[in-house]
């Protein structure tokens, strides 16, 4: 075997990979107007894979969110809007499909949860700092050297 045979036999598995890959990869749903391309951009960046759980579908290598994405697409193509396409998503996956979910009695915490904890460590500041304030003004009051100085001027 010559020097340039034994190097294009180093390469075999190289571009072997590379040609499956490249197979493996969708081209994607192809649409008849740029909006419903961008539509749907829109909408497989809104959706969450439920495999990934915290990729949306357009970054996702998972089957499901492949999956996830040729339906959207075609749900696009037969004409349903955003709305329809939604609630079909979150009635069979469930609220935790989408990163901004509906505000219902369900997803209440989701939505209240984070401003409570911000106002209650709020509280938790300016009550700590107004007992550290009282603290040192008794301490103040108390200390014999202040009182010292108080009645020598």
């Amino acid at each position: 075997m010559t020097c340039l045979s034994r190097r294009l036999a180093a390469f075999y598995p190289l571009l072997f990979s590379v040609l499956l890959n490249a197979q493996a990869i969708s081209a994607g749903a192809t649409f008849s107007t740029p909006a419903e391309e961008e539509r749907y951009q829109q909408l497989i960046r809104t959706i969450r894979c439920p495999t990934c759980q915290n990729q949306n579908i357009a970054e996702s290598d998972a089957p499901l969110a492949g999956q996830l994405r040729d339906l959207i697409g075609g749900q696009i193509a037969q004409g349903k809007n955003d709305a329809q396409i939604l609630s079909y998503l979150i009635a069979r996956y469930g609220d935790f499909i989408s990163y901004d979910p509906r505000l219902q009695k369900s997803t209440l915490f989701l939505w209240l949860g984070p401003p409570l904890v911000m106002l209650l460590a709020a509280l938790g500041w300016f009550r700590g700092r107004r007992r550290n304030a009282k603290g040192r003004l008794r301490e103040a009051a108390s200390d014999p050297m202040i009182d010292d100085r108080r009645t020598r001027s």
